[in-house]
């Protein structure tokens, strides 16, 4: 069975990138920002045979330049942060510098995957990010409408909403 190429998002420690890798997914990258969990995926890395440690990007997404892979990508997947929706937080939401599912999408966009998977806390749910969550879906359900220079992101919401 031929394993499905992905890119990871927001890797934290790796668990579910363990998760899919046992499920056949093969990671051309894992990106994470965060110095201490890269070396968590470094170690574990290590642990198991192959060249994982070599697709570890220590960086943050949003200077991730996905055409740089040079590979047929099947599935993005990630955890974008928590914190703007997560019920111990500030739930800032959008304006939350935290806020990575601008960052989700434009992976998506960019890469043209045959699917995604995004997780997320249940406060994401809650009514008042209840727009911003349908903002989020739309903009994976249609790509090709892409936000313009200076649109909000509630302009953008309403045109795709049409």
């Amino acid at each position: 069975m031929k394993m499905a190429n992905s890119i990871e998002l927001f890797t934290g420690a790796g668990g579910l990138a363990i998760g899919l890798e046992s499920a056949g997914c093969y990671h051309v990258a894992m990106v994470e920002s965060n110095g201490t969990a890269c070396d968590t995926l470094r170690f574990n890395a290590n642990k198991r045979k192959g060249d994982a440690k070599n697709r570890i990007f220590q960086r943050d997404a949003r200077t991730m330049d996905y055409s740089a892979i040079g590979e047929s990508i099947d599935m993005v997947a990630g955890g974008p942060p928590c914190q703007p929706f997560s019920m111990g937080g500030k739930a800032k939401g959008y304006e939350d510098s935290k806020d990575m599912f601008p960052e989700a999408v434009r992976a998506v966009r960019e890469i043209r995957p045959k699917c995604f998977l995004f997780e997320n806390v249940k406060g994401l749910l809650r009514q008042s990010f209840s727009s911003y969550f349908n903002y989020i879906i739309l903009q994976l359900t249609y790509p090709c409408v892409v936000k313009r220079k200076g649109e909000g992101w509630v302009d953008h919401l309403s045109r795709l909403e049409k």
